[in-house]
């Protein structure tokens, strides 16, 4: 499950913030991101409400975040990015999340 923790990180949240959201602990959050158990049903939808994905996103079924707008078609370097990006290992999608968050901060935009 460690889809859990690269969409709680994007959301800049930690364990303790997404366990009180969604209503369970701390420890449950820390097992299903090591994979070491797997959220109900329950906590799937919650957990999907709370990112505002799909259920088959967080199960691996679907690469599609499911409930996302997008404005617009992505542009030819948009593309590249993302064909990049899905390429990368979580880690790497890590730091290059960062780095443009950083490059984004730099020019003056908002966190």
């Amino acid at each position: 499950m460690n889809r859990i923790k690269s969409l709680r990180l994007e959301k800049d949240m930690s364990q303790r913030e997404l366990s009180e959201k969604i209503g369970c602990s701390q420890k449950s959050i820390d097992y299903w991101e090591k994979g070491e158990a797997d959220p109900t049903a329950k906590f799937i939808c919650a957990l999907a409400d709370c990112f505002a994905c799909s259920a088959d996103y967080l199960l691996g079924r679907s690469d599609d975040l499911g409930n996302v707008s997008v404005i617009g078609e992505p542009d030819k370097a948009e593309k590249a990015v993302l064909r990049i990006f899905r390429e990368l290992s979580e880690r790497d999608r890590a730091f290059a999340t960062e780095f443009l968050e950083f490059l984004r901060l730099r020019r003056g935009g908002k966190k």
